[in-house]
C-alpha cells in the first residue's frame, strides 16, 4: 500500500471524485433499496476510492471508475447476501427527469404537467424493475449514468459485444413493456 496520500492528492480526489456523490448515491440506493444500506455501500465506496485514489488513470471517466468500484464492492458484500435486484425508486426518476429537464433550460413544470410526469416516471419505473437484472444494471449505467459501452464494460465486467446486446434487450423490452402499459391505460 502506498503512503498516505499528499495534502494535493486529497485536493485532487476532493475535485475529481467528490462532484459524483449524488450519482454514486443514487446509484447505490437502486442497487441496496434500502438507504442504510445505500449509505454504508456509498461510504465504503468512497473510502475504498480515496486509498486506491493513486491507481485511478488521470484523463478517465471518474465516475466510471467510481461505479466500478461501488458495483464490484457490491457484488461481493451485498448480492450475496439479500439484495439481488436492482430497482430505482419513484424519486429517483422524478429527481432525473425534472433535473433534465431543468438542465435543458426548460421551465419548471406545472402542478398537472408534474402529475403526469409523476405517472410516466412510475410506469417507466415498473417497467425498468420488471427487467432481468443483468439488463437493468447495463441499461442504468447506459442510460441514466450515462456511462459508455466501453466503461459499462469494464464497470460489470463483461465483454463489450454483451454490453451492447443488453442494452439492445433492454430498451427492445422496455418499449415493448411500456406500449403494453400504454395500451391498457387507453383501454385499447
Amino acid at each position: 500500500m502506498r503512503n498516505p496520500p499528499a495534502q494535493n492528492w486529497r485536493l485532487e480526489f476532493e475535485q475529481l471524485a467528490l462532484p459524483h456523490l449524488d450519482a454514486l448515491y443514487s446509484a447505490a440506493m437502486r442497487l441496496t433499496r434500502d438507504r442504510d444500506e445505500a449509505d454504508d455501500l456509498l461510504q465504503e465506496t468512497v473510502l475504498r476510492a480515496y486509498r486506491c485514489f493513486y491507481q485511478f488513470a488521470r484523463g478517465t471517466n471518474c465516475r466510471a471508475w467510481l461505479l466500478t468500484i461501488l458495483y464490484n464492492l457490491f457484488r461481493t458484500r451485498y448480492r450475496r447476501g439479500r439484495f439481488e435486484q436492482l430497482a430505482a425508486t419513484v424519486e429517483d426518476f422524478e429527481r432525473e427527469l425534472e433535473s433534465n429537464r431543468l438542465d435543458q433550460g426548460a421551465a419548471p413544470l406545472s402542478p398537472e404537467d408534474l402529475l403526469a410526469d409523476r405517472a410516466e416516471a412510475a410506469r417507466l419505473r415498473r417497467a425498468v424493475d420488471a427487467l432481468p437484472v443483468d439488463f437493468r444494471e447495463t441499461l442504468l449505467l447506459v442510460d441514466l449514468h450515462e456511462l459508455n459501452y466501453q466503461e459499462a464494460a469494464r464497470v460489470l465486467e463483461v465483454p463489450l459485444g454483451t454490453v451492447k446486446s443488453r442494452v439492445s434487450r433492454a430498451r427492445a423490452l422496455l418499449r415493448v413493456a411500456l406500449a403494453a402499459s400504454a395500451a391498457t391505460k387507453t383501454g385499447t
